[in-house]
C-alpha cells in the first residue's frame, strides 16, 4: 500500500512540474537580453534562460532550466534563422515561421500538437498571443510599454501542453522583439 501511495505522490509531483503556468520573464540584468528569469505561479519556482555563447554574443543557442526540467534551444540550420528546436526528456519541439522571413508568426509543434503564436500588432513586437487553439490560451506583453526587459505572461493552456512548449512560445516573442547587441 506504502508502494501505491508514494508512486501516487511521486506521480501528482512531475504532473506539477509538466503542467506549470509561467506568468512572466525578466531579465537578469538590466542592460543585457541574453540572461532570463523565467517566473512560475508557484513563487518558489523559478528558472533561467541564459544564451549559451555569451562571450561570442551568439544569438542561435541557448539553454534553460525550470525546477529539474532543463533544455536547450538552437537554431536548426546556422544561416536559416527560419527553423529552431527546443530539446528536452527525450523529446523535439520544433519552432518554424509561417512564412519564410515572417518574425511575426510561428508554429510550434510538439510531438501530439501545433500552435501558433503572433505578434498582435504587425510593427509593435511587444504583445503576442497563440491564435485561437483547443488547447487554451497564451498570451504575453511587455509589462511597461517600451520596456522589453520585463514581460508578463498569461498562460491558461491546457495540462497537455508540456513545460518545454511553453518556454518554446515564449521564447520567439522574447528573442525576436529584444535588440541584439
Amino acid at each position: 500500500m506504502r508502494l501505491f501511495l508514494l508512486l501516487g505522490v511521486c506521480s501528482l509531483l512531475s504532473q506539477s512540474i509538466f503542467a506549470q503556468e509561467l506568468v512572466g520573464f525578466s531579465t537578469r540584468n538590466d542592460d543585457s537580453f541574453s540572461e532570463w528569469v523565467i517566473y512560475t505561479a508557484e513563487e518558489d519556482l523559478q528558472g533561467e534562460l541564459t544564451m549559451r555563447w555569451r562571450i561570442r554574443n551568439d544569438w542561435s543557442e541557448w539553454d534553460y532550466r525550470l525546477g529539474e526540467e532543463v533544455g536547450s534551444i538552437k537554431v536548426k540550420w546556422k544561416d536559416d534563422a527560419n527553423l529552431w528546436e527546443l530539446r528536452a526528456d527525450n523529446s523535439i519541439v520544433t519552432i518554424r515561421t509561417v512564412y519564410k522571413d515572417d518574425w511575426r508568426q510561428w508554429e510550434v509543434r510538439a510531438s501530439d500538437y501545433s500552435i501558433d503564436v503572433e505578434s498582435k500588432y504587425g510593427n509593435i513586437l511587444e504583445e503576442w498571443s497563440i491564435r485561437a487553439s483547443d488547447l487554451g490560451t497564451f498570451e504575453m506583453f511587455t509589462s511597461w510599454e517600451g520596456d522589453l526587459r520585463d514581460w508578463v505572461i498569461e498562460d491558461r493552456l491546457g495540462a497537455e501542453v508540456s513545460v518545454h512548449t511553453k518556454i518554446a512560445l515564449a521564447f520567439i516573442p522574447i528573442l525576436y522583439s529584444t535588440p541584439k547587441y
